[in-house]
Protein backbone atom coordinates (compact mmCIF):
# COMPACT_ATOMS: atom_id res chain seq x y z
CA UNK A 1 0.00 0.00 0.00
CA UNK A 2 1.31 3.49 -0.91
CA UNK A 3 2.18 5.89 1.86
CA UNK A 4 -0.09 8.95 2.27
CA UNK A 5 0.88 12.24 0.68
CA UNK A 6 3.66 13.85 2.70
CA UNK A 7 2.52 16.92 4.60
CA UNK A 8 5.53 19.03 3.63
CA UNK A 9 4.96 19.58 -0.13
CA UNK A 10 2.28 22.23 -0.78
CA UNK A 11 1.91 21.38 -4.43
CA UNK A 12 2.49 18.50 -6.79
CA UNK A 13 5.56 20.21 -8.25
CA UNK A 14 7.36 20.09 -4.87
CA UNK A 15 6.88 16.35 -4.28
CA UNK A 16 10.25 14.62 -4.92
CA UNK A 17 8.45 11.47 -6.06
CA UNK A 18 7.46 13.10 -9.37
CA UNK A 19 10.97 14.15 -10.44
CA UNK A 20 11.77 12.52 -13.77
CA UNK A 21 15.20 10.83 -14.24
CA UNK A 22 17.92 12.84 -15.92
CA UNK A 23 18.98 12.01 -19.48
CA UNK A 24 21.84 9.69 -18.47
CA UNK A 25 19.71 7.70 -16.01
CA UNK A 26 16.86 7.41 -18.50
CA UNK A 27 19.22 6.08 -21.15
CA UNK A 28 20.32 3.24 -18.86
CA UNK A 29 16.80 2.07 -18.03
CA UNK A 30 15.17 -0.85 -19.85
CA UNK A 31 11.73 -0.35 -21.45
CA UNK A 32 10.11 -2.13 -18.49
CA UNK A 33 11.94 0.08 -15.98
CA UNK A 34 10.97 3.20 -17.89
CA UNK A 35 7.33 2.11 -17.85
CA UNK A 36 7.47 1.58 -14.06
CA UNK A 37 9.02 5.04 -13.53
CA UNK A 38 6.24 6.73 -15.45
CA UNK A 39 3.59 4.64 -13.73
CA UNK A 40 4.86 5.59 -10.26
CA UNK A 41 4.94 9.29 -11.16
CA UNK A 42 1.38 9.13 -12.49
CA UNK A 43 0.20 7.39 -9.32
CA UNK A 44 1.54 10.29 -7.29
CA UNK A 45 -0.26 12.69 -9.62
CA UNK A 46 -3.54 10.83 -9.07
CA UNK A 47 -3.14 11.15 -5.33
CA UNK A 48 -2.98 14.91 -5.66
CA UNK A 49 -5.75 15.13 -8.25
CA UNK A 50 -8.22 13.63 -5.78
CA UNK A 51 -7.77 16.73 -3.63
CA UNK A 52 -7.30 19.27 -6.45
CA UNK A 53 -10.74 19.37 -8.11
CA UNK A 54 -11.16 22.80 -9.73
CA UNK A 55 -14.88 22.64 -10.48
CA UNK A 56 -17.08 22.72 -13.56
CA UNK A 57 -16.10 26.24 -14.62
CA UNK A 58 -12.42 25.27 -14.77
CA UNK A 59 -13.18 22.09 -16.68
CA UNK A 60 -15.43 23.83 -19.23
CA UNK A 61 -12.93 26.62 -19.90
CA UNK A 62 -9.98 24.24 -20.22
CA UNK A 63 -11.83 21.89 -22.56
CA UNK A 64 -13.25 24.79 -24.58
CA UNK A 65 -9.81 26.36 -25.10
CA UNK A 66 -8.38 23.10 -26.39
CA UNK A 67 -11.35 22.48 -28.66
CA UNK A 68 -11.32 26.04 -30.09
CA UNK A 69 -7.63 25.82 -30.95
CA UNK A 70 -7.85 22.30 -32.34
CA UNK A 71 -10.78 23.21 -34.58
CA UNK A 72 -9.06 26.36 -35.83
CA UNK A 73 -5.77 24.70 -36.73
CA UNK A 74 -7.48 21.74 -38.40
CA UNK A 75 -9.53 24.12 -40.54
CA UNK A 76 -6.36 26.08 -41.34
CA UNK A 77 -4.48 22.88 -42.23
CA UNK A 78 -1.73 23.61 -39.71
CA UNK A 79 -0.42 20.59 -37.71
CA UNK A 80 -0.55 21.52 -34.02
CA UNK A 81 -0.80 18.93 -31.25
CA UNK A 82 -3.04 20.06 -28.40
CA UNK A 83 -3.81 18.35 -25.12
CA UNK A 84 -5.42 19.08 -21.77
CA UNK A 85 -3.95 17.85 -18.50
CA UNK A 86 -1.33 15.69 -20.19
CA UNK A 87 1.63 14.80 -17.97
CA UNK A 88 4.84 16.30 -19.38
CA UNK A 89 8.17 14.85 -18.24
CA UNK A 90 11.37 16.88 -18.71
CA UNK A 91 14.67 15.16 -17.82
CA UNK A 92 15.70 15.78 -14.19
CA UNK A 93 12.60 17.90 -13.54
CA UNK A 94 9.35 17.37 -11.65
CA UNK A 95 6.40 16.36 -13.81
CA UNK A 96 4.10 19.18 -14.99
CA UNK A 97 0.45 18.76 -15.97
CA UNK A 98 -0.64 21.91 -17.87
CA UNK A 99 -4.32 22.64 -18.29
CA UNK A 100 -3.71 23.16 -22.03
CA UNK A 101 -0.49 22.59 -23.96
CA UNK A 102 0.47 23.00 -27.59
CA UNK A 103 3.25 21.55 -29.74
CA UNK A 104 3.50 23.15 -33.18
CA UNK A 105 4.43 21.28 -36.37
CA UNK A 106 3.33 18.05 -34.71
CA UNK A 107 0.77 15.44 -35.74
CA UNK A 108 -2.49 16.53 -34.07
CA UNK A 109 -3.85 12.98 -34.05
CA UNK A 110 -1.22 11.28 -31.90
CA UNK A 111 -2.51 10.01 -28.54
CA UNK A 112 0.38 9.79 -26.07
CA UNK A 113 -0.40 8.86 -22.46
CA UNK A 114 2.42 11.18 -21.38
CA UNK A 115 4.77 13.59 -23.12
CA UNK A 116 8.24 12.28 -22.37
CA UNK A 117 10.57 14.94 -23.74
CA UNK A 118 13.50 12.54 -24.19
CA UNK A 119 11.31 10.12 -26.18
CA UNK A 120 9.51 12.78 -28.23
CA UNK A 121 12.75 14.55 -28.99
CA UNK A 122 11.35 17.97 -28.07
CA UNK A 123 9.61 19.88 -25.34
CA UNK A 124 6.25 21.60 -25.53
CA UNK A 125 5.84 25.07 -27.11
CA UNK A 126 3.04 26.70 -25.15
CA UNK A 127 1.10 26.34 -21.91
CA UNK A 128 -2.24 27.87 -20.94
CA UNK A 129 -3.24 27.55 -17.30
CA UNK A 130 -6.84 28.22 -16.28
CA UNK A 131 -7.29 29.43 -12.71
CA UNK A 132 -10.62 29.05 -10.95
CA UNK A 133 -10.11 28.07 -7.29
CA UNK A 134 -6.33 27.65 -7.37
CA UNK A 135 -3.67 29.86 -5.82
CA UNK A 136 -2.89 33.09 -7.66
CA UNK A 137 0.77 32.88 -6.54
CA UNK A 138 1.17 29.51 -8.27
CA UNK A 139 0.02 30.76 -11.68
CA UNK A 140 1.58 34.21 -11.62
CA UNK A 141 4.86 33.54 -9.82
CA UNK A 142 5.77 29.88 -9.45
CA UNK A 143 4.69 28.80 -12.94
CA UNK A 144 6.41 31.80 -14.49
CA UNK A 145 9.66 30.78 -12.83
CA UNK A 146 9.35 27.03 -13.43
CA UNK A 147 8.06 27.09 -17.04
CA UNK A 148 10.79 29.54 -18.01
CA UNK A 149 13.41 27.21 -16.52
CA UNK A 150 11.99 24.36 -18.63
CA UNK A 151 12.38 26.53 -21.74
CA UNK A 152 8.69 26.57 -22.70
CA UNK A 153 8.53 29.47 -25.23
CA UNK A 154 5.19 30.93 -24.14
CA UNK A 155 2.96 30.75 -21.08
CA UNK A 156 -0.49 32.26 -20.56
CA UNK A 157 -2.49 32.41 -17.34
CA UNK A 158 -6.25 32.92 -17.56
CA UNK A 159 -8.39 33.70 -14.51
CA UNK A 160 -11.80 32.38 -15.59
CA UNK A 161 -13.52 33.87 -12.53
CA UNK A 162 -12.56 37.49 -13.17
CA UNK A 163 -11.65 37.25 -16.87
CA UNK A 164 -8.02 38.31 -16.34
CA UNK A 165 -5.43 37.20 -18.90
CA UNK A 166 -1.63 37.48 -18.65
CA UNK A 167 1.14 36.13 -20.83
CA UNK A 168 4.89 35.63 -20.86
CA UNK A 169 7.42 34.83 -23.55
CA UNK A 170 11.04 33.72 -23.33
CA UNK A 171 13.43 36.55 -24.05
CA UNK A 172 15.80 36.34 -27.00
CA UNK A 173 18.83 36.34 -24.71
CA UNK A 174 17.51 33.43 -22.66
CA UNK A 175 17.03 35.55 -19.55
CA UNK A 176 13.73 34.02 -18.52
CA UNK A 177 10.19 35.13 -19.25
CA UNK A 178 9.26 38.63 -20.32
CA UNK A 179 5.63 39.80 -19.90
CA UNK A 180 3.68 40.02 -23.14
CA UNK A 181 2.43 43.60 -23.43
CA UNK A 182 -1.20 43.94 -24.59
CA UNK A 183 -1.67 45.61 -27.96
CA UNK A 184 -5.14 47.02 -28.49
CA UNK A 185 -6.53 44.74 -25.80
CA UNK A 186 -4.92 41.60 -27.28
CA UNK A 187 -2.00 39.45 -26.21
CA UNK A 188 -0.05 38.17 -29.21
CA UNK A 189 1.05 34.52 -29.26
CA UNK A 190 3.96 34.06 -31.64
CA UNK A 191 3.77 30.29 -31.13
CA UNK A 192 0.12 30.05 -32.17
CA UNK A 193 0.14 32.95 -34.63
CA UNK A 194 -3.01 34.24 -32.91
CA UNK A 195 -4.12 37.02 -30.59
CA UNK A 196 -5.69 36.19 -27.21
CA UNK A 197 -8.27 38.27 -25.35
CA UNK A 198 -11.08 37.84 -22.85
CA UNK A 199 -14.63 38.21 -24.13
CA UNK A 200 -17.36 37.99 -21.51
CA UNK A 201 -14.96 36.24 -19.10
CA UNK A 202 -14.09 33.70 -21.77
CA UNK A 203 -10.67 33.27 -23.31
CA UNK A 204 -11.05 33.77 -27.04
CA UNK A 205 -8.60 33.62 -29.94
CA UNK A 206 -8.40 35.99 -32.88
CA UNK A 207 -6.91 35.56 -36.35
CA UNK A 208 -6.56 38.66 -38.53
CA UNK A 209 -8.84 40.57 -36.12
CA UNK A 210 -11.60 37.97 -36.51
CA UNK A 211 -12.62 35.86 -33.53
CA UNK A 212 -12.00 32.14 -33.91
CA UNK A 213 -15.44 30.53 -33.62
CA UNK A 214 -16.08 27.79 -31.12
CA UNK A 215 -17.93 24.64 -32.11
CA UNK A 216 -21.39 26.01 -31.26
CA UNK A 217 -20.73 29.27 -33.10
CA UNK A 218 -19.36 27.42 -36.11
CA UNK A 219 -22.44 25.18 -36.22
CA UNK A 220 -24.68 28.24 -35.89
CA UNK A 221 -22.75 29.99 -38.66
CA UNK A 222 -22.98 26.96 -40.94
CA UNK A 223 -26.66 26.60 -40.05
CA UNK A 224 -27.16 30.26 -40.91
CA UNK A 225 -25.45 29.74 -44.27
CA UNK A 226 -27.58 26.65 -44.87
CA UNK A 227 -30.73 28.55 -43.87
CA UNK A 228 -29.83 31.46 -46.16
CA UNK A 229 -29.16 29.05 -49.00
CA UNK A 230 -32.44 27.26 -48.34
CA UNK A 231 -34.28 30.59 -48.23
CA UNK A 232 -32.65 31.60 -51.51
CA UNK A 233 -33.60 28.26 -53.07
CA UNK A 234 -37.17 28.62 -51.84
CA UNK A 235 -37.35 32.20 -53.12
CA UNK A 236 -35.98 31.08 -56.48
CA UNK A 237 -38.54 28.27 -56.55
CA UNK A 238 -41.34 30.72 -55.80
CA UNK A 239 -40.09 32.99 -58.57
CA UNK A 240 -39.90 30.03 -60.93
CA UNK A 241 -43.45 28.97 -60.02
CA UNK A 242 -44.70 32.56 -60.47
CA UNK A 243 -42.98 32.77 -63.85
CA UNK A 244 -44.51 29.40 -64.77
CA UNK A 245 -47.94 30.65 -63.78
CA UNK A 246 -47.42 33.79 -65.85
CA UNK A 247 -46.26 31.68 -68.78
CA UNK A 248 -49.31 29.43 -68.43
CA UNK A 249 -51.59 32.47 -68.21
CA UNK A 250 -49.96 33.96 -71.30
CA UNK A 251 -50.34 30.60 -73.04
CA UNK A 252 -54.03 30.53 -72.10
CA UNK A 253 -54.45 34.06 -73.40
CA UNK A 254 -52.64 33.13 -76.61
CA UNK A 255 -54.86 30.06 -77.02
CA UNK A 256 -57.96 32.16 -76.33
CA UNK A 257 -56.82 34.74 -78.88
CA UNK A 258 -56.12 31.92 -81.33
CA UNK A 259 -59.60 30.52 -80.76
CA UNK A 260 -61.09 33.97 -81.28
CA UNK A 261 -59.05 34.40 -84.46
CA UNK A 262 -60.17 31.01 -85.71
CA UNK A 263 -63.78 31.80 -84.82
CA UNK A 264 -63.53 35.14 -86.62
CA UNK A 265 -61.97 33.40 -89.61
CA UNK A 266 -64.78 30.86 -89.65
CA UNK A 267 -67.37 33.61 -89.34
CA UNK A 268 -65.70 35.50 -92.17
CA UNK A 269 -65.59 32.36 -94.28
CA UNK A 270 -69.27 31.71 -93.54
CA UNK A 271 -70.11 35.29 -94.42
CA UNK A 272 -68.14 35.02 -97.65
CA UNK A 273 -69.86 31.74 -98.45
CA UNK A 274 -73.29 33.26 -97.76
CA UNK A 275 -72.38 36.28 -99.89
CA UNK A 276 -71.15 34.02 -102.70
CA UNK A 277 -74.37 31.99 -102.56
CA UNK A 278 -76.39 35.20 -102.52
CA UNK A 279 -74.47 36.56 -105.55
CA UNK A 280 -74.98 33.28 -107.38
CA UNK A 281 -78.69 33.25 -106.52
CA UNK A 282 -79.16 36.88 -107.61
CA UNK A 283 -77.19 36.22 -110.82
CA UNK A 284 -79.46 33.22 -111.59
CA UNK A 285 -82.51 35.28 -110.77
CA UNK A 286 -81.46 38.01 -113.23
CA UNK A 287 -80.66 35.50 -115.99
CA UNK A 288 -83.87 33.46 -115.48
CA UNK A 289 -86.02 36.59 -115.22
CA UNK A 290 -84.55 37.84 -118.52
CA UNK A 291 -85.32 34.49 -120.09
CA UNK A 292 -88.85 34.47 -118.65
CA UNK A 293 -89.54 37.92 -120.03
CA UNK A 294 -87.95 37.15 -123.38
CA UNK A 295 -85.10 39.54 -122.88
CA UNK A 296 -82.28 38.05 -124.89
CA UNK A 297 -78.95 38.39 -123.13
CA UNK A 298 -75.82 38.34 -125.20
CA UNK A 299 -73.01 36.08 -124.15
CA UNK A 300 -71.10 39.12 -122.92
CA UNK A 301 -74.09 40.34 -120.88
CA UNK A 302 -74.66 36.91 -119.37
CA UNK A 303 -70.95 36.65 -118.47
CA UNK A 304 -71.15 40.10 -116.91
CA UNK A 305 -74.10 39.12 -114.75
CA UNK A 306 -72.43 35.91 -113.62
CA UNK A 307 -69.11 37.71 -112.91
CA UNK A 308 -70.61 40.65 -110.93
CA UNK A 309 -69.28 40.60 -107.37
CA UNK A 310 -71.31 43.50 -105.97
CA UNK A 311 -74.47 42.20 -104.30
CA UNK A 312 -76.02 45.67 -104.42
CA UNK A 313 -75.60 45.83 -108.20
CA UNK A 314 -77.06 42.34 -108.63
CA UNK A 315 -79.98 43.27 -106.35
CA UNK A 316 -80.61 46.38 -108.47
CA UNK A 317 -80.61 44.32 -111.65
CA UNK A 318 -82.94 41.73 -110.13
CA UNK A 319 -85.42 44.43 -109.15
CA UNK A 320 -85.25 46.31 -112.49
CA UNK A 321 -85.41 43.26 -114.79
CA UNK A 322 -89.23 43.44 -114.66
CA UNK A 323 -89.33 47.14 -115.63
CA UNK A 324 -87.19 47.18 -118.77
CA UNK A 325 -88.25 46.35 -122.32
CA UNK A 326 -84.85 45.30 -123.61
CA UNK A 327 -81.81 43.71 -122.05
CA UNK A 328 -79.71 46.75 -122.94
CA UNK A 329 -81.89 48.93 -120.70
CA UNK A 330 -81.06 46.70 -117.71
CA UNK A 331 -77.43 47.79 -117.94
CA UNK A 332 -78.08 51.34 -119.19
CA UNK A 333 -77.59 53.04 -115.81
CA UNK A 334 -74.08 51.61 -115.23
Amino acid sequence: MRSPIPSAPKRLWDDPRIVFPDEATWARLSPEERERVIEEILLVEHEYLEAMAEGVRHSKNKTGIGADLDGHFRRAGRPVFLATELAVLYPGEPMIVPDVLAVVDCDPDIEPDTWVVLDQGRGIDLVIEVRNLGRKHKDLVENVRDYARLGIPEYFSFDCVHGHLRGWRLGAAGGGYQPIVPQGGYLRSVVLGLELATVGKRLRFFANASMVPDAAELVARLQGIADDRQSALEAAEREREAAEREREAAEREREAAEREREAAARARDHALEREARLRAALARTVVEACRARGLALTDAQRARVEAEADVAVLSDWASRVFDVARADELFATD
